[in-house]
């Protein structure tokens, strides 16, 4: 039988003890888990950013893999820790909007304010308030070692998640910048910014017109047409500046052998333009 793999998404940042002993906590209740990282290098405090993040890595995993995903500036308020469990993964995690790019993916129709959303077809969730499954004592500023943890690694040895707490029908919903599509100009924002300095868009790569010619704004410089890769000798935009569609499935900026993000001063919210013309 494969041992079961959790997955973790936080803030946390690496200089800090706080996911290693996330980690020890779930091998303490089970020694037999894999342990993935998917990243600790959210923003601090950033929600949208992890939505943003967990909604478009966590289908390459397992359908049953469990995530545990702290993002928690709430962490010991009334916000509820939560259970969720999808057709492509089980979520642990506080109920503060952290989860909206999962849910986002089975919805018909995208809220476009705050506040709770009723769950659709096929997802369900629980509000966990069974402590017999949490650390104790429960620190009031680290639920993700005392609570989120134990209770992905209870699920992992086979605890129904109706033990865990109370089913719930919706959890709250935050809504991420959404592109606006007029007149020929595609208007977005960076939403994230990797290691390397790229400036990942909220603007999905699939929306960018076919057989026409692209020019991407960002900060008063310009980028003529798309890239294919990083280096593919296709002449960069100002600075050496390139626009290109990411491995992520949205529209990048970036620098070949260099950053982005540095040259331009950019990060997260930096408004992004895409205008088009007919060839």
């Amino acid at each position: 039988m494969t041992s079961p793999i959790v997955v973790f998404t936080t803030d946390f940042g690496l200089s800090d003890p706080y996911a290693g002993v996330m980690k020890g906590v779930a091998l303490t209740i089970n020694p037999d888990l894999r342990l993935i990282d998917l990243t600790h290098q959210i923003l601090p405090q950033n929600v949208a950013q992890g939505s943003f993040l967990l909604s478009i890595n966590h289908r390459f995993f397992p359908n049953d893999a469990i995530h545990v995903a702290v993002v928690d500036p709430g962490v010991g308020t009334d916000r509820r820790p939560v259970l969720l469990t999808t057709p492509c993964g089980i979520f642990v995690a506080p109920d503060n909007g952290l989860l909206s790019g999962v849910i986002a993916g089975y919805l018909n129709l995208v809220p476009e304010t705050a506040g709770l959303v009723g769950l659709p077809d096929g997802l369900t969730a629980v509000h966990l308030t069974n402590p017999d499954y949490w650390r104790q004592p429960v620190s009031q500023t680290f639920h993700g070692r005392d609570i989120f943890t134990p209770v992905a690694a209870h699920l992992s040895l086979g605890v129904a998640p109706d033990d865990l707490g109370q089913a719930i029908d919706s959890l709250f919903y935050l809504p991420m910048p959404q592109p606006v599509n007029q007149g020929g100009k595609i208007t977005g924002q960076v939403i994230y910014q990797d290691v390397y300095g790229n400036l990942v868009t909220n603007i999905p790569a699939a929306t960018l017109p076919a057989g026409v010619s692209s020019e991407v704004r960002i900060k008063g410089r310009s980028i003529i047409g798309l890239s294919r890769t990083f280096n593919d000798g296709t002449d960069a935009g100002d600075e050496g500046l390139i626009a290109l569609a990411g491995s992520h499935g949205y529209l990048e900026v970036a620098v070949p052998n260099g950053s982005a993000a540095d040259l331009l001063s950019a990060g997260e919210g930096e408004a992004v333009e895409v205008v088009t013309s007919s060839c």
